[in-house]
């Protein structure tokens, strides 16, 4: 064949083509039944010719990513103007409801004088696969306790259903999961679950062990704790617990306390608590009885705790499953500062149309002031999903209805009392899912963070709380006179 056949013959497959991409129907042809939205079984689609000849723009990293420009605060007005500049106007902002500044303040006064009332003070963290094996969690623990002091994991399950990086843990003996979420073939409680949204039923004699992890990813302040907790639901009782320091100190070995017993009769919700003389790395507990363990908590205060609650698969509707009353009392004996509410992006790929986003955000609504009805004094944050890509028209992308569910769920907790943090618009927005798992932040899924991508958001969120906390501390080294003067005027500028 002649080159300008050869020539001709490609110039003309390409001109078919091209007409192609214009007729052919934009939404695709498709085939089989429509579903409950009105898609078909089966869709072929094809290419635009402005998806052709216009390829959008993906971010590099580093436009991408939060930075904090360091300024010389010389004085109250400019790290005031710092404060608001970053808790309004940058993208790891929280939106506070009404725009509040003083939102966390009971959770800043608490946190910030522990030294002097030798608490824990709590952080809450529940949320779905996107925090499993204390992802963001751990990142928020360490800077947290860096901050105000403290170590140890924090709330454990009695039996952990996934590993985690932070702390390694085993039982065994007579007990069974009880769960609102997870397999199905689990047995069931009343309502009896607990704070984890889940508890393990104890039915004779139970062995627990406890060990600081050897994961060079875990943070130094989770391989040491001082005070063991159990908290559980006696049914009837009596529930017999014996606690073991298995590496005790010289101290503790002279004075005797290297092992505590204590036994509860009576019905109801308790807390078995154990304060060591010293911190140690390992421990075994020994329980016998009849109650629901709801957890242990394993700390080292005073300071601050973060609990990583992770329920895989869950949507966030579960915490009006568990009975308010046993949950109300539960919450009131962990001295809880913050609960953390991280739900949505399960429910992304499901969420079609704008009255499939507004039931979803309503449902919301209601799990949020359950929680807070449950807990009045802790502040809630709820936190959105990330960006998640899928493949749409044959390219990689945001789901197409993730920016409106963001914003929509950012009103409802808003509207309910709750703060919002946006980890979809903190991560850099549309598309940015991409760039973070081409540069390994997060998996091949383009929807969960590495290791790596959660220790950054666990540091953009830390650093957003304690920019707050920072202008709480300037607020009431002022009158409130002066402060909102220069208040004011920094928003003027």
């Amino acid at each position: 064949m002649k080159a300008y056949k050869t020539l001709l013959f490609f110039v003309a497959v390409v001109l078919m083509l091209a007409a192609l991409c214009v007729v052919y129907p934009k939404d695709g042809i498709g085939f089989g039944k429509k579903d409950s939205l009105g898609e078909r079984a089966v869709t072929l689609r094809f290419a635009s010719l402005n998806d052709i000849l216009v390829h959008e723009e993906v971010k590099t990293f580093e436009e991408l990513i939060y930075k904090h420009v360091e300024r010389n605060l010389d004085n109250a007005r400019d790290s005031i103007e710092d404060c608001r500049k970053i808790i309004f106007e940058e993208q790891i902002r929280i939106h506070l409801p009404n725009n509040d500044i003083r939102f966390f303040d009971k959770f800043f006064d608490k946190a910030g004088k522990v030294a002097q009332t030798g608490k824990i003070i709590r952080i809450l963290h529940y949320g779905d696969s996107q925090i499993e094996q204390d992802r963001i969690s751990c990142r928020l623990r360490e800077r947290m306790q860096q901050y105000f002091g403290g170590g140890g994991p924090g709330l454990l399950p009695l039996r952990q259903p996934i590993p985690t990086i932070s702390f390694n843990q085993s039982a065994s003996g007579a007990l069974y999961g009880q769960s609102t979420y997870g397999d199905s073939t689990m047995r069931r409680a009343d309502g009896n679950y607990g704070p984890m949204m889940r508890s393990w039923r104890v039915g004779g004699e139970v062995a627990m062990s406890l060990n600081a992890t050897t994961n060079k990813m875990a943070a130094d302040g989770v391989h040491h704790f001082s005070t063991l907790r159990i908290l559980f639901n006696n049914r009837p009782g009596p529930l017999n617990v014996t606690m073991t320091n298995r590496k005790p100190s010289a101290q503790s070995i002279a004075n005797g306390t290297n092992t505590f017993s204590k036994s509860v009769s009576e019905p109801g919700i308790h807390m078995i608590s154990w304060q060591m003389d010293s911190s140690t790395s390992s421990a075994s507990i020994r329980v016998s009885g009849s109650a629901d363990v709801y957890g242990v908590l394993v700390d080292d205060g005073p300071g601050v705790a973060v609990d990583n609650i992770s329920m895989r698969g869950v949507s966030g509707h579960q915490f009006k499953m568990v009975n308010f009353d046993q949950l109300a009392k539960a919450y009131s004996l962990m001295d809880i500062g913050i609960i953390i509410m991280q739900f949505g992006g399960n429910s992304v790929p499901y969420l079609r149309t704008d009255k499939a986003i507004d039931s979803y955000c309503e449902n919301m609504g209601k799990q949020i002031d359950y929680v807070h009805e449950a807990c009045p004094d802790a502040a809630i944050l709820f936190i959105g999903p990330s960006d998640m890509c899928k493949r749409v028209d044959g390219k990689i992308q945001t789901y197409p209805k993730l920016p409106s569910i963001v914003e929509k769920l950012r009103i409802t907790a808003n509207e309910h009392g709750a703060a919002f943090w946006s980890i979809y618009d903190a991560m850099g927005g549309h598309n940015s899912m991409i760039t973070w798992f081409k540069e390994g932040y997060a998996g091949e899924d383009y929807v969960h963070f590495t290791h790596k991508g959660a220790n950054i958001m666990g540091d953009y969120l830390c650093e957003i709380l304690m920019k707050l906390y920072e202008l709480y501390i300037i607020r009431n080294r002022m009158s409130p006179e002066e402060f909102n003067k220069l208040w004011n005027e920094s928003k003027a500028e």
